[in-house]
């Protein structure tokens, strides 16, 4: 027993090892990517460059609930792949440790990123990147005038009122041009000066020195000199940001049944890839472990990538094949198992083509994959 004790401790102690390298890697780049992008709406005007950072962080949990069982999967690769290739598990075997042992002493480490991952994925993860979107969203009236580019068509409020001008002072503009529509009435609005401002909720447009045309669309078109012309727009109401735990249970209750499936199917992925980590992380003792890590891409993608097609083929009915998307974790656990309990009996190698068209293959279809998912 005294053995069995620091077996599983140095199995766990060395797929935490991994699992923690790895996962800091992968969220690295993933924060880098993000980053860079957020940076490019920033510059376009979309955003306030000064709450990116806050943005990011509010993301985080979306981010760990599906980087979390990639980096455990491909740990548990790592793992194996070591113990094949240094005949440490023959040693183990011989001991009369079987490969199903070996899994239930990783069972600790297993239910530790289970909780995590759960607990990520359906409550904080949702309701964190719904904050995040209103964070944006909600930015305040200075940080909006400041997003304000010269010379582009900006879009005030969804589509219903539209705002060119040459250039900009502080709240002041120049050579403005703006135009609205409600229902069939099309107006429009030239000015030499504009001034905004916030009241009440709502956005104040004070024109200067220009004309108006209050329907573009009548037949009988007029224009109207004016001096001076006031244009408010109403703003959306700011929601409170504030995390609360009632807030998160609330918004699950709330949020639609393919997202709370779909946020439950992800902790649900581990147990599949705990039994293909050991499947496919089996190699020779001459082989290298990139082999395995390729392949545990591929596996992972594929995973994904049947989970992600089987969530959009949802139209609302038989809800019961939806339920944590059961159905492809089955489609998955069955043949591993199966390969789990075969391994050993029969060489798999006779069914696998060569080295070389094997990596290639495996590329490409990964590739093919990524570009799918990037849609």
């Amino acid at each position: 027993m005294y053995k069995k004790n620091i077996l599983a401790i140095h199995l766990n102690t060395q797929i935490f090892k991994g699992f923690g390298a790895i996962l800091l890697i992968l969220l690295g780049l993933i924060f880098s990517s993000r980053l860079v992008g957020y940076y490019e709406q920033a510059i376009s005007g979309d955003i306030n460059p000064d709450i990116i950072f806050s943005i990011l962080l509010l993301r985080l949990p979306d981010f760990l609930s599906l980087l979390i069982p990639f980096a455990f999967f491909l740990s548990l690769l790592l793992l194996v792949s070591e113990l094949y290739q240094s005949n440490g598990i023959y040693a183990y075997f011989s001991a009369g440790v079987s490969r199903f042992k070996l899994m239930r002493y990783l069972t600790p480490f297993f239910l530790c990123v289970l909780i995590m991952c759960a607990a990520l994925s359906m409550f904080v993860g949702p309701y964190s990147k719904v904050l995040s979107k209103n964070l944006i969203a909600e930015q305040s009236f200075a940080d909006r005038l400041a997003t304000l580019k010269t010379k582009t068509l900006i879009d005030l409020d969804d589509g219903s009122s539209f705002l060119y001008f040459d250039s900009m002072t502080n709240s002041l503009m120049a050579d403005i041009t703006f135009f609205t529509s409600k229902d069939t009435a099309f107006s429009l609005i030239k000015a030499e000066m504009l001034e905004v401002s916030n009241s009440n909720n709502q956005m104040i447009l004070e024109f200067s020195d220009g004309f108006i045309y209050p329907n573009l669309n009548s037949p009988n078109n007029i224009q109207i000199a004016f001096k001076d012309l006031s244009h408010a727009i109403d703003l959306e109401k700011p929601s409170s940001q504030a995390f609360s735990l009632v807030k998160l249970l609330d918004f699950k209750n709330a949020s639609n049944f393919i997202e709370n499936q779909w946020n439950a199917s992800i902790p649900l992925m581990l147990i599949g890839l705990m039994v293909l980590g050991f499947v496919f992380g089996r190699s020779s003792p001459r082989a290298g472990r990139e082999g395995s890590v390729v392949t545990g891409v591929l596996v992972y993608i594929i995973y994904l990538s049947l989970l992600v097609a089987f969530r959009e083929s949802y139209t609302g009915s038989f809800d019961l094949f939806y339920m944590g998307l059961w159905p492809i974790h089955f489609a998955i656990l069955i043949p591993s198992i199966l390969m789990f309990n075969l391994d050993g009996r029969f060489k798999m190698k006779a069914f696998m083509p060569r080295q070389r068209l094997k990596a290639i293959g495996i590329i490409f279809c990964i590739f093919i994959l990524l570009i799918w998912l990037s849609k």
